[in-house]
This record gives C-alpha cells, structure tokens and sequence, in this order.
C-alpha cells in the first residue's frame, strides 16, 4: 500500500486532520489532533518493520509522564494494572519504554486510532496516579503549613 493511499485511511478513518510527514525511508512522523492534558500532541511515527508497518511513540508517551510515573509506578500497583490493561486492550507492545503497535490486516486507521486511544488511557494512568499521591499528602502538607 502506497503512502499515500495510508494517508487517505488515516483521514477518512481518524480525522481529516490527520497528515504525515516523511522523516526517512519508510518512517513518517504522523500528526493528529490527539493531545495530552497538558496539550502537548501525541507523538506517533509510522514505520516499515520486516514483517509490515508498526506505529511507535519512539518511548516518548513513558518520557512525558516521567514527572508523575516512575519504572516502579509503570508495573505495579493499580497504575501498573492500569497500563497493562491498556496495553492489552489496545494491542500495543511496551519494547522497553517504546510503545509499539502492528499494523495487522492493512487495517490503519483502526490501528491509529486504538493506538491514540492506549496513549491516552496510560497518560490517564499517570494522572491517576498523581492525584492519588496528592490527596494522600495533603493532609500533611495542611498541617505542616500550620
């Protein structure tokens, strides 16, 4: 599949906002309107592996949330679970940090779109995770300002 006929799945599948730029042989950035809380985008590239095409974070989403997640967060806990449910119901793969989705049956949009998804759903993790530790510590931080 050419891509430019990916291109045109990506938009009449996601969003018509949806474009790719090349960064290198077989590897396109691809932009959509997907953002974090904070509005930063998602980052997405597209990229021919041996077997076909994968979509990558390239380790970006766990380095973002890297203020409010840490290793220990990301595997266990409730926000481990979190994660590791995200990553199953999204068919995504944790390659060390990078987050990996295959592209099966030529099936890109649906793949863009359910990697976006997962993206969200852990940075929602992290989130999660952050307001847990705040509402814990704000009894002690009300009474330490006494």
């Amino acid at each position: 599949m050419s891509i430019e006929t990916i291109t045109q799945e990506f938009r009449n599948g996601v969003s018509e906002c949806v474009r790719l730029s090349a960064e290198g042989p077989d590897l396109f950035r691809v932009f959509t309107p997907f953002m974090f809380d904070d509005g930063d985008h998602l980052v997405i590239v597209l990229r021919r592996e041996r077997d076909g095409w994968v979509l990558s974070d390239e380790a970006h989403t766990y380095m973002h949330l890297a203020d409010d997640l840490d290793n220990d967060d990301r595997q266990n806990g409730m926000c481990g679970r979190v994660i590791a449910n995200a990553l199953a119901m999204f068919h995504i793969e944790d390659r060390g940090g990078e987050l990996v989705c295959p592209i099966t049956d030529e099936s890109y949009a649906d793949a863009l779109f359910a990697f976006a998804q997962g993206l969200l759903t852990i940075a929602a993790a992290a989130y999660t995770a952050r307001e847990r530790a705040r509402i814990a510590f704000a009894p002690d931080a009300a009474s330490a300002a006494d």
